[in-house]
């Protein structure tokens, strides 16, 4: 798992910020999720990828708090680690500490 700060978006709309992250994002995802937002954060966007060899899935999470984003990754080799992967990337919240 990495997670780390995303760059600044106040001057661009919500398409925009999604199409520069998936310019940014390998090609061809197994799929694309975009969910409305709740507890602070205003709405996620997340790029999945399946893969043959030792990494199974990789998904690319990120959760729009304000004028910035979050970015997370996860990555592993047990498919049954997708819902724990989702789990987690819809489990971060607004902090105001």
């Amino acid at each position: 798992m990495w997670v780390g700060p995303g760059g600044s978006w106040r001057c661009a709309n919500g398409a925009d910020i999604i199409a520069s992250l998936d310019v940014e994002l390998p090609p061809n995802p197994t799929g694309k999720v975009g969910e409305g937002g709740r507890d602070g954060v205003g709405h996620r966007a997340a790029w999945l990828y399946r893969q043959d060899g030792d990494v199974k899935f990789t998904l690319y999470g990120f959760n729009f708090i304000d004028g910035t984003y979050l970015d997370t990754t996860f990555i592993s080799a047990d498919t049954a680690d997708l819902t724990w992967a989702f789990d987690a990337w819809r489990s971060v919240t607004r902090s105001d500490g």
